[in-house]
């Protein structure tokens, strides 16, 4: 046997062995108490730090939509149908504020108004355009395309138009177009303030300069707001794929993408089922040679402290059952349209799908 007893002698019996979890034990339990409470207590002032910094969350829902208001003559199909419809879906009241673009002619501008909630508000051609410069009724020359319709009404309505635009002897319409930014100030709450924004910046790829450099200006100008939260929507014709132009990078630098804030991935916002020009889905524009794109988008800013939190994000796909316009010409197409004349058929509301964000606005109590 040795000085310390034998090899083969148990030092804890087997009745003694202490077989529960490490937080029953009692030399663990008062440590786990501890950091419960810490984490409870943390909590706690957590949630009272949030009670007294922000006031109560505000909801505020939006849609963007280009509503491919072009003249028949210039390619645009089923309009006037198409117009009683977007109307119909904004008297549905299902958001907060709706950003139109391409909205080019007076008359279908008063299309859709008909249609505004009693109560609600919506700007005018002349209101979101340059002064006298719009037609309007033949030709979409002179006007911005630009209109928002509002649950709440204006506090203020202003119109920036762009420093630039396309090329005279390109002939593709940017040059003749009033593009620029509409602004309309409004208060969903008394004290708390939103600058909304909508605009449409150049179309194809030989406009790049021009897009750089509008895109550049849509941002100053919603960095230089003073409201509490400054919101823009609209068709920015460009993809976040595009390598020969640097205006992605110039938007998304500044101003928060609720698209991309929801999704997180970039992968995610480039499924072909988020494609808001192209989409397959499109009645329209399936078939575009490029395949999907992803032309628009609603972006945020705040001031101060406030913050913005995007709660939802959609590509919804709008689309209704309609009468065909009667055309006259005698292309194939055509005369395909006034075969189905008198029978009803599904298309979608516009070539692009809508953009939709369910925003939750907080305002810091210490701005």
């Amino acid at each position: 046997m040795s000085l310390y007893g034998d090899d083969q002698t148990r030092l804890i019996n087997e009745g003694e062995r202490d077989d529960r979890p490490c937080w029953k034990k009692p030399k663990f339990i008062c440590p786990l108490l501890f950091t419960i409470g810490c984490l409870g207590l943390g909590l706690a002032i957590g949630l009272c730090a949030y009670k007294n910094s922000y006031h109560d969350v505000i909801s505020f829902r939006l849609m963007s939509l280009n509503t491919w208001g072009m003249p028949y003559k210039l390619g645009a199909l089923d309009k006037e149908a198409r117009m009683i419809e977007i109307g119909k879906k904004i008297a549905k009241q299902e958001y907060d504020v709706y950003l139109l673009e391409e909205l080019w002619m007076k008359p279908d501008h008063a299309t859709i108004k008909s249609f505004v909630p009693e109560g609600w508000y919506m700007t005018e051609t002349y209101e979101l355009g340059v002064s006298g410069a719009c037609d309007g009724k033949i030709l979409p020359t002179g006007c911005s395309g630009l209109a928002i319709v509002s649950r709440y009404p204006f506090q203020e309505v202003n119109f920036h138009e762009f420093s630039v635009s396309g090329d005279f002897f390109w002939n593709d319409g940017e040059y003749f177009a009033k593009k620029g930014v509409g602004h309309v100030r409004i208060e969903p709450q008394p004290n708390v303030t939103v600058d909304v924004y909508v605009t449409h910046t150049a179309a194809s790829d030989y406009n790049s300069y021009y897009r750089e450099i509008q895109t550049k200006e849509v941002v100053d100008l919603v960095k230089s707001s003073t409201a509490d939260f400054a919101i823009v929507g609209g068709d920015f014709n460009i993809d976040p794929r595009m390598t020969n132009e640097t205006t992605y990078q110039t938007l998304t630098a500044e101003l928060k993408n609720s698209m991309h804030e929801f999704f997180y991935y970039i992968e995610e916002c480039l499924n072909p089922a988020r494609a808001t020009y192209a989409n397959p889905v499109n009645s329209y524009s399936s078939d575009y040679k490029d395949g999907p794109q992803l032309y628009d988008y609603i972006l945020h800013k705040t001031t101060g402290w406030n913050a913005i939190v995007t709660n939802i994000f959609d590509v919804p796909y709008l689309k209704a059952n309609i009468f065909r316009d009667l055309v006259t010409d005698d292309s194939s197409e055509n005369r395909r349209r006034r075969e189905t004349k008198g029978s009803p058929v599904t298309v979608s509301l516009s070539d692009h799908e809508a953009v939709t964000a369910s925003l939750l606005l907080f305002k810091s109590k210490y701005v």
